[in-house]
């Protein structure tokens, strides 16, 4: 990754960390849109995903393991493949190759 990027993918993540933090907080307090859960009350292996990423990026990943550990870990995953340049966002995204 070069520098730049880096330092502003940093930077959005210290400006994001406060609004993030307090939208995750207030999903922990409404109930489940989950079918699954709803019906059963078992909760599916993705309940607490979008939490879970809302706390890793707000920097608190100990909440995020608690909403969802399979998620927080895949995205920890993700992220260090991404930052290692082994794996591009494009790619990731699906986005399409340019013909050449």
């Amino acid at each position: 990754m070069r520098p730049k990027t880096a330092l502003l993918s940093s930077a959005g993540v210290i400006l994001a960390s406060p609004a993030t933090r307090w939208v995750a907080e207030q999903m922990n307090h409404q109930p489940s849109l989950c079918p699954l859960f709803r019906v059963t009350g078992i909760a599916c292996p993705s309940c607490g995903g979008t939490r879970a990423g809302l706390f890793l990026l707000s920097g608190d990943p100990l909440a995020a393991i608690k909403a969802n550990a399979g998620v927080t870990m895949f995205l920890l995953v993700i992220a260090l493949l991404t930052a290692g340049g082994l794996v591009r966002p494009a790619e990731l995204l699906g986005v399409a190759k340019p013909y050449d």
